[in-house]
């Protein structure tokens, strides 16, 4: 038979055309997938990713340096900090005004999970040093003596 013929006669079983497009065509599940694109683990982030670009800043080299130095965090927590001094310094009668109620009620909860992290950073530290006391006794004495040391000299 030539390609001619073939091209020219239609397959021995088709679809009826007013089931075209409505089903699957059950052959198709031994066909290869046509998307070879598989996402792996979509929505993840790994480490800080920050988009600076032309749409969002009018100098994006800039601010990258200046995040890189000092990051958003840091920047509005020292903002922060100001503010809520300059807050305590007003009188009475507007330090009771919504704004400075909510800001103030935002940075206590802030500093008391800055304050958690704190506790079980130490906490790792403590685990860490009875560990070494087991293992490594002659180092946990020299860090134990600076530890005394530091902590002599903030009483």
């Amino acid at each position: 038979m030539s390609s001619d013929s073939q091209s020219k006669n239609p397959p021995r079983w088709d679809w009826p055309f007013w089931m075209k497009g409505s089903m699957p065509n059950p052959l198709d599940f031994f066909a290869a997938p046509r998307n070879f694109v598989q996402p792996i683990l979509p929505g993840w982030v790994f480490g800080s990713v920050t988009n600076i670009n032309e749409q969002n800043s009018s100098a994006p080299d800039t601010e990258r340096e200046v995040v890189a130095a000092q990051s958003y965090g840091r920047q509005l927590g020292r903002v922060m900090d100001a503010l809520a001094i300059l807050i305590v310094d007003l009188p009475k009668e507007k330090q009771d005004a919504t704004a400075f109620e909510e800001f103030t009620k935002i940075h206590r909860e802030i500093n008391d999970i800055k304050a958690q992290a704190a506790a079980r950073r130490l906490d790792r530290i403590v685990a860490d040093l009875a560990t070494l006391k087991e293992t490594k006794p002659e180092e946990y004495e020299r860090l134990a003596a600076s530890l005394r040391e530091v902590l002599k000299g903030a009483q």
